[in-house]
């Protein structure tokens, strides 16, 4: 019999996989920004875990030079399969997914190919500019550069 601590963890933890679970479900038709909204129920990557079964489109976090930052599942897969890789270092399984909420901005990561590509509004911060915490905004589709290296292509966020 589990004591009243042990049966309360355990409620948490099925609402936090029944959460994770439907938010899976719906994010092939979500963009970025509604899905870092619901943030808290993604799942961490597990470099051991089979995604083979899980939709394109599935978002995981992975911890990227100290900050949080969600991916989502471009090619089902075993990631056991694939020993040292993380969404961040392999753009063909993974894409990175950002923000319109400047709220919810996170560093700029570059591209791989058309993989994590930022679109119009959609913000980051720039680790290398002056102001690594101020918020920019991108103000064209296809921007594969950050704002410090083609500030033209970003607007900043007051």
């Amino acid at each position: 019999m589990l004591n009243k601590k042990d049966l309360i963890l355990n409620l948490i933890l099925e609402q936090g996989k029944a959460d994770a679970l439907n938010l899976r479900s719906r994010a092939a038709n979500m963009d970025g920004t509604a899905i870092i909204a619901e943030e808290e129920k993604i799942p961490m990557f597990d470099p051991n875990k089979d995604y083979s079964l899980w939709a394109v489109g599935s978002p995981v976090y992975d911890i990227v030079e100290g900050e949080h930052q969600i991916f989502t599942l471009l090619i089902p897969h075993n990631a056991a399969y694939y020993p040292d890789v993380r969404p961040n270092n392999n753009r063909t399984l993974w894409s990175i997914a950002h923000t319109k909420d400047p709220t919810k901005a996170r560093a700029f990561i570059a591209p791989s190919g058309i993989s994590g590509i930022y679109m119009k509004d959609e913000v980051c911060t720039d680790p290398l500019s002056s102001d690594p915490c101020r918020v920019y905004r991108s103000l064209v589709d296809e921007n594969a550069y950050s704002p410090s290296e083609y500030p033209s292509n970003w607007e900043a966020v007051e």
